[in-house]
């Protein structure tokens, strides 16, 4: 429930007035009774609107204002869609908050200039032992780090450790009053980041080794206070509020940061920090040989297996129980990992669920008995079952979880429970799109899920998905290309699969530069309901990948799905092409990754493109931090006009109304607000505030001495310089004492941070690199033994070639076993020789016929005896084997003197399907035989030889 304490700290933070707290609980009660969303109807407002006017005092007005502070702060922190004119209200207040920063512009000057004399003089003698030692640290904090609310520093300087080397530079940890983390627990609070440099990291790590005990904040105002108004500010007293807006304004014009831009770096409830990454290259073994595998199902005829003797359903999670219970008996055995079943894939889920739960231990605890686990699951019995189908699409899982959440009794605990459950659910490759808002409480902020790669690290992901010997090449591709246009056009999920042939286009002239159209289809709309335009740039050998998958498509239908065989269903499309991906992300960077993260990093990486342009900094102003010379390639000043060409259509980024770079991005990503795209996919500040500071400057000699923790006055310095600068080591010693020092703040870094290891991934690609790879693991030839390869290098070459057509492959990928593929067990090789070997045929086209200039196709031929060994070998063949999707042509061959004969009821009955037609033939000489004749569309010109070589080489096999 909403609570005046929450709203009046978030008031407070911003430095804006509140009404008392009767007021404002009065306004909290009548939003909690009418919104159970994150959403206040037209409706409701109204009906607040007409409780306040209701009031006969002079009350109501301000309960208007209490009204409007409410709804801000729903607004600003919990996400809430209000109706039009209270959002454009809630914006209007931006406005009035940048308007009340501009009062301090002269403040700030006078600040700044006094900030630069005191900073010169404290270099000269930094152990001058000042009482106001604090009060020095803070204006540094707010000048150097960010103009946070002062009871951030309160908290910042509190902390027992609030610094951290991350990502090449040491960094500021700054923590949240109310978690809004996903990862938050006990163990690790929800916090953000900001850059420490330097200067600023000297002074607070000096001042962590001698605090004996936490600053008030009121402390921290009054020595504010006292050195702000002394030599060299000069500036009256005043209130934390108005020190922070003064500050601001200094941001604002020093490091010219625009307003929406400064109120992030404000604000730290509007981003969060990732945590550091521990991965390995090397994909687990257990993955790399699950990957592209068909998910095998329980199989019809053991249908008993998942339900128990009385006939109820059984759930394997409840065996693990039981094991754990007699864990210590020597007779008890471990129960196995239950297999998928295609109509409810609850048993599974649960089983891992309580295997987690046993091995993890719980959020409190590390080990949780059996006894704790069957309650942690008891909500199982009231659960609808969940079909493989249904857990693929998004909307479809996400009903299914509001429709259970709805049914269970909140007294016991149980819906409690069953969240636990689905945020294991959300951790699960096949299921890692559950989206877990729409069960988080309205009134509280709304948790961010912070996650990022870099180009590389894509990369890297890519290269897994390419180099891999399991499933086919289609399916290799399809994955990779979902992969890159998730990350690089910063696609949701369901947008990647809706993608259709005629929503992409390569721009003219520009191998690697895309449009992509985001719309409704037939299968699903976008989030918001509108369309949009999305313009991609990637690297040259991603691009080869994203237009050899347009190529293979040329000839197909533009409604049709562009990762996806024709007539493939999006349950499929997202099981194989998908779920793969979900897999290495998952492998390389741990199970808390998600499809949805690749969205994340592709958003930074525009947002950290159009911030190259508008600082027209050069592509290595970031190589320290991002230690990765791909991404540095992605952010070269070709790239970020390239990527924003749609926008500045040719003309020069100066030359266009830079403010509304944030909304430009925002518009690319289907977001009204940039505040989504700030709050949710761009994680903390360490990338971001060093792109308002140059890159390199000079330093004083004083300066270099206290920034590498040399004593005042050191000789020493000139050694540390002719280390750190070939070009002073060549000078000769007159004109090294005019020498004036000229560093990044990186290279100072070396000679103080803790080493760290560079990059070991692959930086550089060739631009057919990963096209050789991907046709290295594709199967050079059509068959090899039992195995039927429909998907080969052949076949996809003769694809971009335009010989053979998507349509036409898909005819033939859907008959044969479609991602499962045309597999003969040896059973089915023997049933092949009984039947006297197939024989591959082209149909003949009579010459009546009304498309007589129609390309051949193919009939699969057996002629057999007609007896119970040939019923039995067609029976496991056409009715429940490999070959039942084709229609079949029995043709009875009997000599005209056979009398009585059974063998046409034979054929009628037992061989014959209800698609089949039976044709009796006599002839005047001969024995009985039978001729079985399967009918295929495949093409005879692409088809005919490499079945006939197939089938030849199965007899071989059974001789």
């Amino acid at each position: 429930m909403l609570n005046y304490s929450t709203i009046q700290r978030h008031h407070e933070d911003l430095g804006l007035a509140i009404e008392n707290r009767t007021d404002i609980e009065w306004i909290c009660l009548h939003i909690d009774k009418c919104a159970q969303q994150r959403q206040l109807s037209e409706v409701n407002l109204k009906q607040i609107n007409y409780a306040i006017s209701n009031i006969p005092t002079g009350r109501q007005r301000r309960l208007k204002r209490a009204r409007d502070q409410v709804l801000q702060y729903l607004y600003d922190v919990c996400d809430w869609t209000l109706p039009p004119k209270q959002e454009t209200r809630c914006q209007d207040s931006a406005l009035k908050w940048m308007r009340e920063i501009q009062v301090f512009n002269g403040n700030a000057g006078t600040l700044l200039r006094g900030y630069h004399q005191q900073r010169q003089r404290f270099i000269a003698n930094p152990n001058s032992g000042s009482k106001s030692e604090l009060a020095w640290l803070l204006i540094v904090l707010y000048i150097d780090v960010a103009p946070l609310p002062l009871s951030y520093w309160q908290a910042v300087l509190s902390s027992a450790d609030p610094i951290e080397f991350f990502e090449g530079q040491y960094t500021l940890k700054v923590p949240h009053p109310t978690p809004i983390a996903a990862f938050a627990n006990d163990a690790q609070p929800s916090f953000t980041r900001l850059p420490l440099p330097l200067f600023a990291y000297q002074l607070l790590q000096q001042y962590m080794l001698q605090q004996t005990q936490p600053p008030t904040k009121n402390a921290l105002l009054k020595a504010l206070n006292t050195m702000l108004s002394a030599q060299p500010y000069y500036l009256a007293p005043r209130s934390a509020a108005k020190w922070q807006r003064t500050f601001q304004s200094l941001w604002h014009h020093h490091y010219q940061v625009p307003a929406e831009l400064l109120r992030d770096i404000s604000d730290p409830q509007r981003h969060v920090a990732t945590l550091p990454q521990h991965f390995s290259p090397t994909l687990p073994l257990a993955i790399k040989k699950s990957l592209y595998q068909p998910i095998v199902f329980q199989r019809q005829e053991n249908q008993d297996g998942i339900k128990s003797n009385s006939g109820k359903p059984y759930w394997p999670h409840k065996e693990l129980i039981k094991y754990y219970r007699r864990k210590n008996n020597a007779s008890a055995v471990m129960p196995l990992v239950p297999s998928w079943t295609q109509d409810n894939i609850l048993p599974k889920l649960l089983f891992h669920f309580c295997e987690s739960l046993f091995i993890d231990g719980g959020i409190k605890r590390d080990n949780l008995p059996a006894d704790t686990v069957d309650r942690y699951s008891n909500f199982y019995k009231n659960l609808a079952p969940l079909s493989y189908q249904a857990a693929s699409e998004p909307d479809k899982l996400a009903l299914w979880a509001q429709q259970a959440f709805e049914t269970l009794d909140e007294k016991d605990s149980q819906s409690w429970h069953f969240y636990q459950f689905l945020r294991s659910v959300s951790q699960q490759p096949l299921t890692d799109h559950l989206d877990l808002s729409q069960f988080e409480k309205p009134s509280l902020p709304a948790r961010v899920d912070p996650f990022r790669l870099s180009v590389s690290q894509l990369h890297l992901v890519i290269k897994h998905l390419l180099s891999n010997n399991n499933g086919h090449a289609l399916q290799r591709l399809f994955a990779s290309v979902a992969a890159l246009l998730a990350f690089y056009g910063a696609l949701r999920r369901g947008e990647v699969l809706r993608l259709r042939v005629g929503d992409i286009r390569q721009v003219a002239n520009q191998n690697n530069h895309f449009v992509l159209t985001i719309t409704k289809t037939d299968e699903g709309s976008t989030k918001n309901g509108q369309t949009r335009h999305v313009y991609i740039v990637m690297p040259n050998v991603a691009a080869k990948l994203v237009r050899i998958t347009i190529k293979i498509n040329a000839e197909s239908d533009y409604a049709k799905p562009l990762l996806a065989l024709c007539g493939e269903s999006i349950a499929s499309r997202a099981s194989h092409y998908l779920y793969p991906v979900t897999q290495v992300l998952k492998g390389l960077f741990g199970q808390q990754v998600r499809f949805h993260h690749l969205r994340h990093s592709g958003i930074e990486l525009t947002y950290l493109q159009g911030l190259h342009l508008a600082y027209d900094q050069e592509d290595n102003h970031l190589a320290t931090l991002l230690d990765d010379k791909a991404m540095q390639t992605m952010l070269t000043k070709q790239t970020c006009l390239a990527r924003f060409s749609f926008w500045l259509e040719g003309r020069d980024f100066s030359e266009v109304n830079d403010s509304l770079l944030f909304d430009v991005i925002s518009a690319q990503f289907g977001h009204s607000h940039y505040a989504t795209t700030r709050r949710h996919y761009l994680h903390g500040l360490e990338r971001i505030i060093p792109l308002f500071k140059p890159q390199k400057r000079h330093y004083s000699r004083d300066e270099l001495r206290y920034l590498l923790d040399m004593p005042t006055g050191s000789n020493d310095i000139s050694r540390v310089l002719a280390e750190l600068s070939p070009e002073y080591a060549a000078l000769p010693e007159q004109a090294k004492k005019h020498y004036q020092p000229y560093f990044s703040e990186a290279e100072l870094l070396k000679r103080i941070a803790p080493k760290q290891r560079t990059s070991k991934l692959e930086q550089e690609w060739n631009e057919n690199d990963w096209l050789k790879m991907w046709t290295a693991y594709a199967p050079g030839e059509w068959h090899n033994g039992q195995v039927f390869n429909l998907i080969n290098g052949q076949a996809m070459r003769k694809l971009t070639t335009g010989e053979l057509t998507m349509k036409s492959l898909s005819e033939a990928w859907m008959l044969l076993g479609q991602h499962q593929g045309l597999v003969l067990d040896k059973k089915q090789c023997t049933a092949i020789k009984h039947l006297g070997g197939a024989m591959i045929t082209e149909t003949c086209i009579s010459e009546n016929s009304a498309r007589p200039h129609e390309l051949g196709k193919l009939d699969i031929v057996f002629n057999c005896p007609s007896n119970q060994r040939t019923l039995q070998a067609f029976q496991s063949l056409c009715h429940l084997g490999p070959l039942k999707s084709f229609n079949a042509t029995l043709t009875l061959i009997q000599n005209r003197k056979s009398l009585k004969s059974h063998k046409l009821d034979l054929v009628k009955k037992d061989f014959a399907r209800k698609q089949d037609t039976v044709l009796l033939k006599k002839i005047p000489l001969g024995g009985t035989s039978l001729n079985i004749t399967l009918h295929t569309p495949f093409s005879a010109a692409i088809f005919k030889r490499p079945l006939a070589q197939y089938f030849t080489g199965i007899l071989a096999i059974t001789t």
